[in-house]
């Protein structure tokens, strides 16, 4: 019990310290100068979508596929490294820990993103089958919409209803290819849950009508905002 405990703990350090890497925040700096925080502009956040809006879509892709990875490494590091395996407990605590690295970055006053690029990689290793239903949900909804929240909200609904439909299933057919474990039921849940919870303040916009729309560009003149 002692070693799974310590094998959790380093799964969940290193996952977090490699989520915190703030990707669109310092693609902002180097493209617009020391004095430029990404976070006063667009949504006030370091994810790839406001760097799109703010940045253009170059930095964008360079920042959607390091946020990506966020999620995959460590979880995949947990996957394979028995020291950091804890059992099957390590990948999800690992992929958790890295989207909360990406939303509450320690390096830049843990003022982040919303987790849905870094969450959907750690989706990826944990369950690749969920991962590709919800991602025809997620990208289904944004070129039908043009709402990124609403495709990242509707493919996190998504994810916590597969994994809980997949589990049952398990439980009855331990051959089931899609098959989900308890532990993994932990990340299913958990990660996505708190995705819709970051993505609140959209949701009160897409209510409203007021929500931005896929390529709706920010202005990021000094008195814009």
């Amino acid at each position: 019990m002692p070693g799974i405990i310590i094998s959790v703990i380093l799964s969940a350090l290193i996952a977090y310290l490699w989520g915190s890497i703030p990707t669109g925040y310092w693609m902002g700096k180097i493209l617009r100068g020391k004095d430029f925080d990404i976070r006063d502009h667009g949504s006030k956040k370091i994810g790839a979508t406001n760097v799109q809006r703010t940045l253009g879509n170059g930095p964008a892709a360079i920042v959607f596929l390091v946020d990506l990875s966020k999620g995959v490494g460590p979880t995949l590091l947990a996957l394979l490294v028995p020291a950091l395996n804890a059992g099957g407990w390590g990948p999800p605590i690992a992929g958790i820990l890295a989207l909360l690295g990406h939303c509450y970055p320690v390096f830049i006053g843990f003022k982040g993103g919303r987790g849905v690029l870094t969450g959907g990689g750690a989706l990826l290793v944990i369950s690749p089958t969920i991962f590709l239903i919800c991602l025809i949900v997620t990208a289904g909804t944004i070129i039908l919409s043009r709402y990124v929240s609403l495709g990242s909200v509707l493919g996190s609904a998504c994810t916590i209803i597969c994994g809980i439909t997949f589990l049952l299933i398990s439980q009855g057919n331990p051959h089931f290819f899609a098959h989900v474990t308890i532990q993994q039921l932990l990340f299913l849940i958990f990660s996505p849950a708190l995705v819709i919870i970051f993505h609140a303040d959209n949701i009160k916009r897409l209510l409203s009508g007021t929500e931005r729309k896929l390529g709706q560009k920010v202005d990021t003149t000094p008195n814009a905002n």
